[in-house]
């Protein structure tokens, strides 16, 4: 959270990834170097199945990888300023943009019917919602909740 100014705030959220792009590749280049080591060692005593098999798993792993990567790039930056609230979500650069009038706007986390779901965070005014911090956990989510009411409250 950044303070812009007396009424202003500026959040960034984004999940949370532990691991570069450049150690993701390195962790994966290592697991692939290692199972076809092993799938190769079958391979020449004659059990040559396991070889496509391996090769199979390290494709999954590869592109599970990638989608961790790219769903770790996700940003969502929430600016609250004296007239406006907006929200903006996207990877490099914001892909869609929502807009609220700061005096009408609600956060709202709403819980599930179940207990095991997570909430919901949603900035709500006019009948239009956006949900935001869906990939926070829920203590942060929480937090979040009361950063932004706190961050909209009147001076």
């Amino acid at each position: 959270m950044g303070d812009l100014g007396r009424s202003s705030f500026s959040f960034i959220i984004r999940p949370n990834q532990s691991l570069s792009w450049r150690g993701l590749v390195l962790f994966y280049v290592g697991i692939v170097a290692f199972s076809m080591t092993i799938a190769l060692a079958f391979y020449a005593t004659g059990l040559w199945m396991v070889l496509p098999f391996s090769g199979l798993e390290m494709l999954a792993l590869g592109a599970a990888l990638y989608v961790c990567a790219w769903r770790g790039e996700m940003r969502e930056v929430i600016s609250i300023d004296e007239q406006r609230v907006a929200v903006e979500k996207g990877r490099r650069r914001p892909a869609e943009r929502h807009e609220f009038q700061r005096g009408w706007v609600q956060v709202v986390l709403q819980g599930s019917r179940t207990s095991w779901y997570p909430t919901r965070l949603l900035i709500r005014s006019h009948g239009r919602e956006v949900e935001v911090g869906a990939f926070l956990n829920e203590q942060e989510r929480r937090g979040l909740a009361r950063a932004l009411a706190k961050a909209l409250k009147p001076n």
